[in-house]
C-alpha cells in the first residue's frame, strides 16, 4: 500500500501541466521514491518474517522463539536495540526498489502494448498485464531476495556480541560474492518458482483492484 500511495502522489506531483505523459526519467524518480519508501516501512516486517521462517532450522540454544510478530518486534528492540530494526535495511530497500520499478513500469508497459494492439481497456487486459508482469519482477527480483533473505537470517545486529566478541553482520557485497564463490550464479535465482507462484496471483489481484479503484473512487479527485 506504501509503494501504490507514494507512486501515485509522486506522479500526480510531477503531472505536466499540458497534460503531456510524463518523461522516463520521471517514471523512473517515482519508482525510486516508492520503493524507498516501501522498503523503509516494511523492513522490521520482513526481519521478523525471515527470522520466525528460519528459527526452526536453528539449533535449540539460538532459537529467539518469538511468540508472535508484536512479541518479535519488542523482543528484538529490547534485546538488540532499535538499529536492529535496520538490519538487511540496504538489500531490503534495493530488493523493494527493483519490485517497484520491474512491477510498476513492466505492468504499464504491457498494459499500453495491449491497449495499443486494440484490445479494450478492461479487466482482462489487466490481467494479462499483471500476469506478465509477474515473470518480469520475480526475475529482477529473485537475488535481492536471496541477499535480503541471508542477510536479515543473521543471529545479531551490529552492535550485538557473544561472549564479549563483538559480531558484525558481512557488508551487501561481501554477501554477493561469497553466495557467488561458494554457489554460483544459479544461487540467486533459488526458489524462482515459488516466488513466483506466491508473487503472480498477489499482483493480479492488486493491479485489477487498483484499477477499479483508480476508475471509480480516485478518478473523483482527479
Amino acid at each position: 500500500m506504501t509503494r501504490f500511495a507514494v507512486y501515485d502522489i509522486a506522479k500526480d506531483y510531477m503531472r505536466h501541466a499540458d497534460g503531456s505523459h510524463l518523461t522516463g526519467g520521471e517514471i523512473t524518480l517515482a519508482t525510486l521514491l516508492s520503493g524507498a519508501a516501501g522498503g523503509i516501512v516494511g523492513n522490521p516486517a520482513e526481519i521478523l518474517n525471515v527470522r520466525m521462517q528460519n528459527d526452526q532450522s536453528l539449533p535449540p540454544y539460538m532459537r529467539r522463539n518469538y511468540k508472535s510478530a508484536v512479541h518479535g518486534l519488542v523482543a528484538m528492540v529490547r534485546d538488540e536495540g532499535v538499529r536492529s530494526l535496520a538490519i538487511g535495511l540496504a538489500p531490503s530497500l534495493v530488493r523493494a526498489t527493483l519490485a517497484t520499478a520491474s512491477q510498476f513500469v513492466s505492468y504499464d508497459t504491457f498494459k499500453e502494448w495491449l491497449l495499443n494492439a486494440g484490445y479494450p481497456d478492461s479487466v482482462s487486459v489487466h490481467f494479462a498485464a499483471s500476469f506478465a508482469a509477474g515473470l518480469v519482477a520475480t526475475t529482477v527480483c529473485s537475488p535481492a531476495d536471496v541477499i535480503k533473505s541471508r542477510t536479515m537470517a543473521a543471529l545479531r545486529s551490529q552492535q550485538s556480541s557473544v561472549a564479549g566478541v563483538r559480531i558484525r553482520p558481512p557488508s551487501l557485497w561481501h554477501t554477493c560474492w561469497s553466495i557467488y564463490r561458494s554457489e554460483g550464479l544459479r544461487a540467486f535465482f533459488k526458489g524462482w518458482l515459488p516466488s513466483y507462484a506466491r508473487l503472480c496471483p498477489q499482483l493480479v489481484i492488486t493491479f485489477i483492484i487498483y484499477e477499479r479503484l483508480r476508475k471509480s473512487y480516485f478518478a473523483q479527485y482527479n
